[in-house]
Order: structure tokens, then sequence, then C-alpha cells
């Protein structure tokens, strides 16, 4: 997911996204670990779509301006 697609949602959205993803990735390193995984880059996927989330909670909880707002 993009950050502009996150920014959309809500606070209480975003952090229910990030326990989804949070436990998807959880999953992924079990399949990765066991040999049954078939993406190999998923749980890479994951971490950053994780990552994207929180800095967009972390702006929020600030009361940041997105930056294209700003120009």
């Amino acid at each position: 997911m993009e950050a502009r697609e996150l920014r959309e949602l809500g606070v209480p959205e975003l952090t229910t996204k990030v326990t989804q993803w949070k436990e998807e990735l959880f999953r992924s390193k079990l399949k990765k670990f066991s040999g049954e995984a078939g993406d190999t880059t998923a749980s890479r996927k994951l971490r950053r779509d994780i990552a994207r989330a929180l800095t967009v909670l972390n702006e929020k909880k600030v009361g940041k301006e997105s930056p294209k707002a700003e120009k």
C-alpha cells in the first residue's frame, strides 16, 4: 500500500492494518523457516508496509500535515 492511500485512513483503521500486517509477517516468517514459502519477498513487502503505516500514524498523532499540503 502506498503512503497516499494510508493517509486517507483514520487512526483506528491504521492500527488495525498494522496489527493484521504484523500477524501476516509472523506467519510469513514461519513459512519461510519451515520451507513452505512460495513468495520469498512477502516478508520484505510486509515490513515496508508496516513501516509506512507507522510513519503515517506518527504523523497523524503529532498533527503534522502531509508533505504535499505544505507546498
